[in-house]
């Protein structure tokens, strides 16, 4: 079994529930959720929104290859009404799903990178990551992502929810 850790965000629609769909599908056809962070509130990053997001990050076990992970996460945004991705780099959406790690690997085939390009860069991917997996070690920058997140430049502020 891998160890891999995703990312999960929303910012249109019924955010709460296609989260929580999210979670189930990936935990009935992907792989057994382990562990999940808080969900949290933050503004769209790399582009102007009036919808704010609700992120946080899984870590599952899985069996599955990673490019079949990504498949079934591809599958699973389409199923909760995600429509193919745009030319436009970031827009509002109804479901994302970014594989963050996959165990120890590293990786760049097509259009999976991993460890994820963009980690290092945002807050709401980090502070998440941190709160269930404190002392992972990214082995690219061998560094843990409690050190990654006290290292980010991404000053924005982040509400978490709680219910």
């Amino acid at each position: 079994m891998e160890q891999v850790f995703i990312g999960f965000g929303a910012n249109l629609g019924d955010k709460f529930t296609s989260i929580k769909d999210a979670i189930r599908l990936i935990n009935f056809n992907l792989g057994e959720v382990v562990s999940q962070s808080s969900f949290y509130e933050s503004e769209p990053w790399g582009y102007e929104s009036n919808e704010l997001f609700i992120n946080g990050v899984l870590e599952i076990l899985t069996n599955l290859s990673p490019l079949d992970l990504l498949l079934g996460l591809k599958l699973i945004e389409s199923t909760l009404g995600r429509k193919e991705k745009t030319l436009v780099a970031y827009s509002d959406r109804l479901i994302d799903l970014d594989i963050l790690y996959y165990s120890d690997k590293c990786l760049e085939v097509n259009e999976l990178i991993i460890p994820h390009p963009h980690i290092y860069k945002r807050r709401f991917v980090l502070e998440p990551l941190v709160e269930i997996a404190p002392n992972f070690i990214d082995l690219s920058v061998d560094k843990t992502t409690t050190e990654l997140l006290n290292e980010c430049s991404d000053t924005s502020v982040l509400k978490k929810i709680v219910f």
